[in-house]
């Protein structure tokens, strides 16, 4: 399963505010805004970019705004680490802990993978890039990456799986998906869909149920259409000119 387009999606940042009153209101800003603008410089161009200078610049406010909302920058990089632990991290457990059998677990799972607001990809991926130059990070990602598995290791168990298969089958789960991700696989959404009975044998080694395999396909392509609508809306709104300029985060 693929995700949708994440909504921390690549855009052009502003050229540095001319001297004198900054285009917004420093007072109006909160961490969050920091933390949003952060977010998407570190999936749009990596770990590097995320820089005190280059936030205010982007945000259209002075740099010494930056710190009525944080220490340091090292303080900004422990938000956007929480930030993903909270959201990625914890959307991938919370569909397996949460599960009352498994065919629930990994349709919940499939169900995060594609919403973006819960699962993000790319932020994933810009995490793992991160985790290349800096020890602390990495060590971060792997701890995610074994929380993640032991979660379905732990759902596969309580579906009468034994120990070691029940951990092998989480990992071929949560692997597969990191490595579609990692291959930036594109597929129609009919397509993919098609192969949801496929995918969950091989995952469970088991027939998946025809009547929660039609739910769970009907729901998906509603979805899907429901996405595909809100992207030309808002494509649509990006090239009106009459529409008013739009928050950046």
């Amino acid at each position: 399963m693929s995700a949708a387009k994440s909504d921390l999606a690549p855009m052009p940042l502003p050229e540095a505010f001319p001297t004198g009153r900054p285009p917004v209101d420093e007072r109006a800003l909160c961490r969050r805004d920091w933390v949003e603008m952060g977010l998407r410089l570190l999936v749009d161009e990596g770990i590097d970019a995320v820089k005190i200078t280059r936030l205010a610049q982007a945000l259209g406010v002075t740099r010494g705004s930056f710190y009525w909302h944080f220490k340091d920058r090292a303080d900004l990089l422990d938000q956007l680490l929480d930030h993903w632990q909270r959201h990625n991290t914890a959307a991938v457990v919370a569909a397996a802990e949460t599960a009352q059998d498994l065919t629930e677990g990994i349709l919940a799972l499939f169900d995060a993978w594609i919403d973006a607001d819960r699962f993000d990809p790319r932020l994933d991926s810009a995490l793992r890039d991160w985790a290349r130059q800096t020890p602390r990070i990495k060590t971060a990602v792997a701890e995610a990456d074994q929380a993640r598995v032991a979660a379905f290791a732990a759902l596969y168990q309580r579906a009468g799986y034994e120990k070691t298969e029940a951990f092998i089958r989480a990992r071929i789960l949560y692997f597969a998906q990191v490595g579609y991700y990692a291959l930036n696989i594109e597929e129609p959404d009919a397509q993919r869909i098609s192969f949801l009975e496929s995918y969950f044998k091989g995952f469970t080694g088991r027939d998946m149920d025809p009547a929660r395999a039609a739910a769970h396909r009907a729901k998906f392509l509603a979805g899907a259409a429901q996405r595909n609508r809100s992207q030309n809306q808002n494509q649509d709104q990006d090239q009106d000119p009459a529409t008013p300029e739009k928050r950046r985060v």
